[in-house]
């Protein structure tokens, strides 16, 4: 079991296998559970819409920077 996460949101057990999860994940989920292996479901939304963001800042980030360098390349 060594490579399976177990957490319980709300009464339900949740088996995740670690090997599919990035250690950054890891850290950030084990940073979540409490002592009895639960997750509050407030903070996982939360971890949540805080990765969203930094993912779509990321996204329109890079989208900006191919324009950049597409209008350099052609001018």
């Amino acid at each position: 079991m060594d490579n399976i996460l177990r957490v319980c949101i709300v009464g339900r057990h949740y088996d995740i296998p670690t090997q599919e999860i990035s250690q950054e994940t890891l850290i950030a989920l084990n940073h979540l559970i409490d002592e009895s292996q639960n997750i509050n479901p407030k903070d996982l939304l939360k971890a949540f819409l805080e990765a969203s963001e930094i993912s779509n800042t990321l996204k329109t980030t890079i989208q900006k920077a191919n324009q950049i360098l597409e209008s350099n390349k052609n001018p």
